[in-house]
């Protein structure tokens, strides 16, 4: 009895590492696809501030990388999800479903090693939001803030006034487009209020030094054109073959701040419930109302977000085994939509308990709650009867005698079916289709060639 034991235990954890083992390569992959979308998507909504700014490319992906933060909590339950669907779609595409099943493993006994990964998911996620998710998003507000101060460098086109610059105005008649090079170049030098100033050059060279927060014009072959106010009838020009004219522009200039104040997203749980009990210590507490329900629904989503992992497997492990596909065509569109419906749900609840209407509590965890019943309604009736979920954009009709065959049966007609073929002669074809090599009638195991073993 102590060798089945530990017979029996020893299968067991090879079974909770298959099962896991069958989600680890669509999650990596699913939450790098993710991640690619919403870094697409942040760069096309960005790309009029980025570019023209002058940004050095360590800035630029500095910006990126701190919005991996935001992004990977968001990424982490939609990859859960996407990977239950996957997982436990191609273990009943390829009837291992019905394998376990015929070998009396129930659908929960399946689920329950996903959940356990489920927790180690939820906890890394919860940790993530409270000690770097909002460290994070302080940086990435004040280097967004420093971007939109920094006024834009010189968007320069050919034949066309340009008074970007302080105090300047610059025409450049052509443009090389090649190597640069500004041909046919005239500057009307506004800064003072005693001489008149125009500066012609048949090429040159515009420059903004982030370092010294100045424009650099290199220009050759030209003159200088200077006229005084007060004497008018005094004309002066001066030749050159090659000047360099410096002029100031702080506000081209890329100013960091490295302090400021934390808002409700960059808060960890610890600073969120002390910013709370200061608030509702105060004694006209009702003017602080809103801004207390902020925080706590702030608190309280770091967790229901957190827990989404849970959810998700709940719901996508007897969807996927309905499905009976593993493919990411057919995953992909079920978990965006499912995120869709979470995510509406998380954001209304949000509005609503920041305005006083709902409890933050409730809001925040009530789609956690609404996706979790869904999952144990799928989970109990797939237990009772196993049936077949087609979607629109799934192939009808692959394999509908084999997979379809197996759609209509409950577990226990499985057993039944199974116990007949335990019984019945080798030569008759025992084996069901799928299913797990049979036990011999008196307790035997066949041999590896599929023979039974001798007496």
């Amino acid at each position: 009895m102590g060798e089945d034991a530990q017979g029996g235990k020893a299968l067991n954890k090879i079974l909770d590492r298959y099962i896991v083992k069958e989600h680890i390569a669509p999650f990596l992959i699913s939450n790098s696809l993710i991640m690619l979308l919403f870094i697409l998507n942040l760069a096309f909504r960005m790309l009029g501030r980025i570019v023209g700014q002058g940004l050095s490319a360590m800035v630029i992906l500095e910006y990126f990388f701190l919005n991996l933060a935001w992004i990977l909590t968001l990424a982490i339950p939609m990859s859960v999800l996407v990977a239950s669907l996957m997982a436990f779609g191609r273990l009943a595409g390829d009837r291992e479903i019905v394998a376990m099943k015929a070998a009396g493993i129930g659908i929960v006994r399946m689920i329950r090693p996903v959940l356990v990964a489920g927790l180690l998911v939820a906890g890394f996620t919860l940790y993530f939001q409270d000690q770097i998710l909002p460290d994070m998003n302080l940086r990435n507000k004040l280097l967004t803030r420093s971007i939109r101060k920094k006024k834009p460098n010189v968007a320069l086109r050919e034949g066309i006034f340009t008074r970007d610059i302080p105090n300047q105005t610059l025409l450049v008649r052509e443009i090389d487009e090649d190597t640069g090079r500004l041909l046919n170049v005239t500057i009307f030098d506004e800064s003072s209020r005693v001489n008149l100033s125009t500066v012609k050059a048949d090429s040159g060279r515009l420059a903004y030094v982030d370092t010294l927060g100045m424009y650099q014009f290199h220009l050759y072959q030209g003159e200088i054109h200077q006229l005084k106010r007060e004497e008018p009838e005094t004309y002066e020009i001066l030749r050159y073959n090659k000047a360099l004219f410096r002029i100031d522009s702080p506000d081209q200039m890329l100013q960091r701040s490295e302090k400021g104040y934390r808002g409700d997203r960059e808060l960890g749980l610890a600073d969120l419930q002390k910013r709370i009990n200061e608030l509702q210590g105060l004694k006209n507490r009702e003017r602080f109302e809103k801004q207390i329900n902020r925080y706590r629904v702030e608190y309280h989503k770091k967790f229901a977000l957190s827990g989404a992992a849970i959810v998700f497997i709940l719901v996508g492990a007897p969807l996927g085994i309905k499905l009976t596909r593993g493919g990411l065509g057919v995953s992909g569109p079920l978990a965006v939509l499912f995120f869709l419906i979470y995510w509406t749900f998380l954001i209304g609840g949000e509005d609503l308990a920041d305005r006083g209407v709902v409890a933050p509590a409730i809001a925040m965890w009530a789609p956690n709650f609404i996706l979790a019943a869904l999952g144990v309604f799928l989970i109990h009736q797939e237990t009772r009867q196993h049936t077949m979920l087609r979607l629109p954009w799934q192939r009808r009709g692959d394999e509908a005698g084999v997979i379809g065959g197996w759609s209509l049966l409950s577990e226990d007609q499985i057993k039944g079916l199974t116990e007949s073929a335990r019984l019945s002669t080798p030569s008759e074809g025992s084996s069901l289709p799928g299913s797990a090599p049979d036990e011999r009638e008196d307790g035997g195991t066949p041999t590896a060639g599929g023979g039974d073993a001798d007496h």
